[in-house]
């Protein structure tokens, strides 16, 4: 079996960043590992051939690499591309989410200027759309599953491949914080309205300020200053900016509870790393995030629940039985689980043909 996965640049690199780039580098550096002389892992780069101004990624690619040679070429996220192959070769897309067409007030929300516009349009919709033409497709959740099948893909050709915990949150904290006086609050992740986070500030305005800490971090969207007007004024709220790589655990490590206010989230991997950790994750009860996801989450219906939560950790603590099913639940969704589920997958399509 001769596998080819292919992405955008720097999508199978260990750079800085999240969700696509850390699904493919995971992905081709743990199938690598199983690799045998019967399987052969191999990855390319898509080839752009349409670039906006202000950097949004490119809306269209081709590959012409020649697709016989392979008996599975995998999109790791849909994209617009224009697919060159022959003969009896699969072509499989993984999809992390719908929310351009399930979700198009949330995602219309993250778009303001012409380009990202039509980055909407050509990149998004339309990749989405040429990657239900694939012979298979993988969800990274069951709610992305169900949306699939929502959209007409065939049931029995879509496979359910959970997304992964770094090692590195795997390992013991060194030190426990004990000054109770300043209790930290905190959320990672970007900073839009898709996110929600001007539902924690709202929480956060709700608690006694000289009690308690909310640090956000996290690259800002279009709406910013418009979150930022929400804690004007407020000296416990503090903007981070963006968590650097190799600081994230320890960021994680110095929070008491995170929040995840999130409207929509395809997976939610932050909800997992910080519940790895040992933290009380708290999410907004009514936004999309999937079921394996937010098992051993608190949910708040309003900000004022969520402040109540907040305070009820702070004042009696965190449940330890509670905290090891979290933890023990969040550990067990590994990148070497997520490669042997996707090779299962492949061997599964091979079969089918």
């Amino acid at each position: 079996m001769k596998v080819l996965l292919i992405g955008t640049k720097n999508d199978f690199s260990n750079q800085t960043g999240s969700g696509i780039r850390r699904y493919g580098y995971e992905l081709y550096k743990n199938l690598s590992q199983i690799a045998t002389d019967e399987i052969k892992i191999k990855c390319s780069n898509y080839n752009p051939i349409l670039f906006f101004r202000d950097g949004l990624t490119p809306a269209l690619y081709s590959l012409f690499e020649y697709y016989g040679n392979y008996d599975i070429i995998h999109n790791i996220e849909p994209k617009p591309i224009l697919p060159y192959r022959k003969g009896n070769v699969l072509l499989v897309t993984t999809f992390h989410d719908f929310r351009p067409i399930t979700e198009p007030k949330l995602t219309k929300s993250d778009f303001r200027s012409i380009q990202t516009i039509l980055g909407l349009l050509l990149v998004l919709k339309l990749g989405i759309r040429m990657g239900l033409k694939s012979d298979y497709i993988l969800t990274n959740s069951t709610q992305t599953k169900e949306e699939a099948i929502r959209l007409g893909f065939k049931k029995s050709n879509i496979f359910v491949t959970n997304l992964g915990v770094d090692q590195r949150f795997l390992r013991s904290k060194k030190t426990k914080k004990t000054d109770k006086s300043n209790f930290k609050v905190g959320y990672m992740g970007l900073v839009g309205e898709n996110k929600n986070v001007s539902f924690a500030i709202s929480a956060m305005n709700r608690l006694n300020n000289s009690k308690y800490i909310f640090e956000i971090w996290g690259k800002p969207e279009y709406n910013y200053n418009k979150i930022l007007a929400a804690a004007r004024n407020k000296a416990n709220i503090y903007f981070m900016g963006f968590a650097p790589e190799d600081k994230i655990v320890s960021i994680y490590d110095s929070f008491d509870v995170f929040v995840h206010p999130t409207l929509y989230e395809g997976f939610g991997l932050p909800i997992l790393e910080a519940q790895a950790r040992g933290l009380p994750v708290i999410i907004y009860k009514y936004g999309k995030i999937p079921k394996e996801v937010r098992k051993y989450c608190f949910e708040a219906e309003s900000p004022e629940h969520m402040a109540q939560i907040i305070e009820n950790i702070k004042e009696n603590g965190y449940n330890e039985k509670s905290r090891n099913k979290a933890t023990t639940y969040a550990r067990s969704f590994t990148w070497k689980k997520t490669a042997k589920e996707t090779l299962r997958a492949y061997e599964t399509i091979i079969k089918r043909g």
